[in-house]
């Protein structure tokens, strides 16, 4: 059957899953590398099975998950809301993905990524459940003061052990089609992770803002986004005449400079695209 060991991500970023331990308490390498070969031939063999067994897909919409292993030609996703169904709970609750049904870039195909946060449809085959039209999201990192976040996010919010320090609203998005993720970490600011395409992040970050302003129908926002420190330099010439703070705002888990524009949502649109294509490959 499709098996792996789980995996616990730390940071927007992820990190690398812990090593078996022997019995004295240190990494057991060898255990690991058998381990993973024999996983992985397994799994070859499953998904050579599998090729030719009819699919039925299970639910009628895209589900969000995130992508918890991966190695080279499949993986598996852990989804982040609770699937109905009978075949949910094999594989330790988690969806199989081959490369073969991730959606191509360009082109050209995509590269997958333990710690991405994916949407995808739902099969069901021989062997559970699978992820078919898998495609990867981007993300934005964005910032609220707390009086504005307290009154932008009024949802109840959920958890989940693969999105640590954090808590991720699923109202906000079947609203606004992006994953929105607050970090609980002590900062003199409420930091936000945004994961969706790119047009549904602009939107996504604009509706933020305008919640965390006076309301809808505000003719100016601001927004606050973050880029790395290798990218500060060249977010100085983004468009609008945004500003970008001369030292990081917070170091975790890498240093991040904050980018600011007070403006229209159109003017404040203009800025989150550039953003988005500034860093993307980043996350």
């Amino acid at each position: 059957s499709r098996s792996g060991p789980g995996r616990t991500l730390r940071g927007a970023k992820g990190a690398a899953p812990p090593l078996p331990r022997d019995k004295s308490g240190g990494p057991n390498v060898e255990a690991k590398e058998g381990r993973g070969a024999e996983e992985e031939k397994e799994a070859k063999a499953k998904e050579a099975e599998n090729e030719a067994a009819p699919r039925k897909r299970v639910i009628d919409g895209r589900m969000t998950g995130l992508v918890t292993q991966w190695k080279g030609h499949m993986g598996w996703i852990k989804p982040l809301c609770k699937i109905a169904h009978e075949q949910a709970s094999r594989h330790q609750g988690r969806i199989y993905l081959a490369q073969k049904d991730v959606v191509s870039v360009g082109g050209e195909p995509a590269v997958v990524k333990e710690g991405k946060v994916v949407d995808f449809f739902v099969y069901q085959d021989g062997d559970g459940l699978g992820a078919e039209e898998c495609r990867q999201r981007a993300v934005v990192r964005t910032a609220l003061s707390h009086q504005q976040a307290r009154q932008a996010l009024k949802d109840s919010p959920q958890w989940s052990e693969y999105l640590t320090d954090s808590e991720h609203y699923p109202a906000f998005e079947r609203e606004h089609g992006a994953l929105l993720r607050k970090y609980a970490w002590p900062l003199p600011f409420v930091l936000l992770e945004v994961w969706g395409h790119d047009e549904e992040i602009v939107k996504a970050v604009l509706a933020l803002a305008k919640k965390g302003a006076e309301g809808d129908d505000a003719a100016k926002v601001q927004v606050r986004l973050m880029v790395s420190e290798d990218d500060a330099e060249k977010a100085k010439t983004l468009p609008g005449g945004a500003k970008v703070s001369d030292a990081p705002v917070f170091s975790r888990p890498l240093p991040c400079h904050e980018v600011s524009l007070e403006g229209t949502p159109e003017e404040c649109g203009e800025v989150v695209r550039a953003v988005l294509k500034l860093t993307m490959g980043e996350a």
